[in-house]
């Protein structure tokens, strides 16, 4: 039994219960509010969840007198409370207070199980909501099991700005380590089972998506938002009518906190002294874990970088980017030098957006918000990198700035090999061996289902150390990527290096080598016939020449097998 309940007069309250209950059997009871939270005192209300069964009203509020004191009821019908846990058919009103810490006063079992079912509703909808808000950064998120605790009271906080005041009572200093342990025992219990189901991984408090929840997510079609879900217009009319007394504990809630805090003036106020839910949603770097609500900026960063900046020079200059910002932070101490690539994801808008969109028409659809593309980027990049390909590492994440900070990889591009072995009066083996490599890199990444997306020669630099391939670019990546447009890109692309005219000799080679090292790695025959299609001639012929177009599509065609 919890400490701050010891005066509560268990006898009075359970009579007034009964006497609401009349002839309706109590299926279950509970209290809850600032005496079970532990920040009440002795003129403290007292708030009762009273769930009977066959209760024709539904749902209804009773305000009684317990000594001095206001005791709120909130009494239910036990159907209903069940359909409002396993659906929100209430809106959630009922089953609420299962959501905070609360005290059985009736049927203990019962409550933990209901809780339990609720927790885990609420679980999958949260999770639901970052894989659709996320569909490709969500694969790699690493999210802190309390985060769902202040999500679901941040949600609630949007609607009812009242509830923010309940929420932080429970987290007041002093009793702050008991409610969420109370709170949170359900919510492990709901995540033990998810992972049970395989919908989860669970290590040590930390929850990772399964991509059968993001298979089962993205195949089935989300109606409206979560609170209003499964709220029937049956349901409507009991709740507006209980509704003003149901928000009378939450007035007091606000006097309890605002008595504490006399700076907080507004409702507004309460809201955003909530802790920022996403702050415990995290993505891993190579420099560590960066919260999903990370907002630093590029000057941040570098002081982050050179903490004690004596002696040591900072230089940041644009490097380009049509449809990016790209700079090149430097950092000079000593003689050595540091170079980050940073990229700024902006929305794709107006005069700059049209053209790409109108080149790839009917063949490829691109990633235009800056938000989708930062998360491809950064998604992508993270799994290529886990699973052996060579890939620019990634310094730092900035959802909120939409800034990405990455090592600058020293080397030249694929670019300027292609445009050797096309020049070239002899044959250029060591530079067409390059390409055959980009053809089994390219497969590798085939063969994990991800489609680059933007794999121009250009985007594919040659490392000085190593003489890695290494992907750069990778905004437009996807998991359930067009394979096929990854070839067609490489090659067509590389196609419009050929002077005017020239015959098409070099450039055959050149595609044979690709499709050689692409079978070689296990890259499928069919997917290589598909870039020879109109559907992806008919894009590329706008800077590649006819002839040449024609010469690569006839190689892609009679690839033999399957």
């Amino acid at each position: 039994m919890l400490r701050a309940s010891a005066a509560v007069p268990y006898g009075q309250i359970m009579d007034i219960c009964r006497a609401i209950a009349d002839a309706h059997p109590i299926v279950a009871a509970c209290i809850h509010g600032p005496f079970v939270g532990g920040y009440g005192n002795e003129k403290s209300c007292i708030n009762v969840l009273l769930i009977l069964k066959n209760f024709g009203s539904m749902l209804r509020t009773y305000q009684k007198k317990v000594h001095d004191r206001d005791s709120f009821v909130l009494a239910v019908d036990q159907r209903a409370f069940q359909r409002d846990v396993s659906s929100g058919w209430l809106g959630e009103i009922s089953a609420d207070p299962l959501l905070i810490t609360y005290e059985p006063l009736v049927n203990s079992d019962y409550l933990l199980r209901h809780e339990v079912a609720l927790k885990k509703r609420v679980v999958w909808e949260l999770l639901e909501s970052l894989v659709l808000e996320f569909p490709e950064l969500s694969h790699e998120l690493a999210i802190n099991e309390e985060y769902f605790m202040y999500e679901t009271q941040m949600e609630r906080a949007k609607l009812f700005p009242l509830v923010s005041f309940r929420f932080l009572n429970l987290l007041r200093s002093d009793v702050k380590l008991r409610n969420v342990e109370s709170i949170m025992k359900g919510y492990r219990k709901a995540l033990e089972e998810l992972s049970q189901e395989k919908w989860i991984t669970l290590t040590n408090g930390t929850i990772r998506v399964t991509p059968k929840l993001v298979n089962a997510t993205k195949s089935r079609k989300i109606p409206i938002p979560m609170f209003l879900r499964s709220v029937q217009r049956v349901a409507l009319r009991h709740i507006f009518s209980s509704l003003p007394r149901m928000l009378l504990p939450l007035v007091v809630e606000e006097e309890i906190y605002t008595k504490s805090h006399p700076d907080v003036n507004e409702i507004e106020d309460s809201a955003l002294k909530l802790e920022d839910s996403r702050s415990r949603v995290l993505m891993p770097t190579s420099s560590g874990f960066i919260p999903l609500s990370d907002a630093t900026s590029i000057e941040e960063f570098a002081k982050k970088a050179v903490p004690s900046a004596t002696g040591v020079k900072v230089e940041t200059r644009e490097i380009g980017g049509v449809l990016n910002s790209v700079y090149l932070l430097t950092l000079l101490k000593d003689h050595e030098k540091q170079r980050i690539v940073v990229k700024k994801f902006r929305d794709w808008t107006g005069f700059k957006w049209f053209p790409l969109a109108l080149w790839s028409l009917g063949t490829k659809r691109f990633a235009v918000l800056g938000k989708s593309r930062l998360e491809r980027e950064y998604a992508l990049n993270q799994y290529l990198l886990n699973n052996g390909l060579t890939v620019a590492t990634i310094l730092h994440v900035s959802p909120r700035q939409r800034l990405i900070f990455q090592e600058f990889v020293e080397g030249k591009t694929l670019e300027q090999t292609v445009k050797t072995i096309l020049f070239s009066k002899v044959e250029a083996e060591q530079e067409l061996e390059l390409v055959k490599e980009a053809g089994r890199q390219i497969a590798k990444a085939h063969k994990l289902g991800v489609g680059l997306g933007d794999c121009k020669p250009e985007n594919i630099i040659i490392t000085e150390a190593e003489r890695k391939l290494c992907f750069v670019d990778l905004e437009q990546a996807s998991r359930d990527g067009d394979h096929a447009w990854d070839i067609a890109e490489f090659l067509y692309y590389s196609g419009h290096y050929v002077p005017p005219l020239s015959p098409t000799d070099k450039i055959e080679l050149l595609t044979r080598t690709f499709i050689a090292g692409y079978i070689e790695e296990g890259g499928g025959r069919e997917t290589v016939k598909k870039a020879a299609s109109p559907r992806y001639t008919k894009v590329f012929s706008i800077f590649t020449q006819p002839h040449v177009t024609l010469a690569i599509s006839n190689i892609c065609r009679k690839v033999k097998g399957q």
